[in-house]
């Protein structure tokens, strides 16, 4: 992924390039800030918590019809 962001002293614009988040890099995670709103994909031992807890529960089925119903139009949600 790569996008451009203004530098600290906000005069110049700077590129940042960081691994996919999808898989492609073998190193990017989520922050840590971020972590309670990830959705894991295979269920783990460890407790689970925060909007991992209750997507996980709920599941992708609720949440997508949920979106639809609520006239949210996302690119996952098109007919294919």
């Amino acid at each position: 992924m790569s996008w451009q962001q203004p530098s600290p002293d906000g005069r110049e614009m700077r590129q940042i390039d960081w691994p996919c988040p999808n898989g492609c890099g073998s190193h990017w995670k989520h922050s840590a800030a971020e972590a309670g709103r990830v959705v894991e994909p295979e269920p783990d031992d460890l407790p689970a918590q925060g909007n991992r807890e209750a997507a996980n529960e709920i599941g992708a089925d609720f949440i997508a019809s949920a979106l639809k119903r609520w006239g949210i139009e996302h690119p996952a949600l098109r007919e294919k």
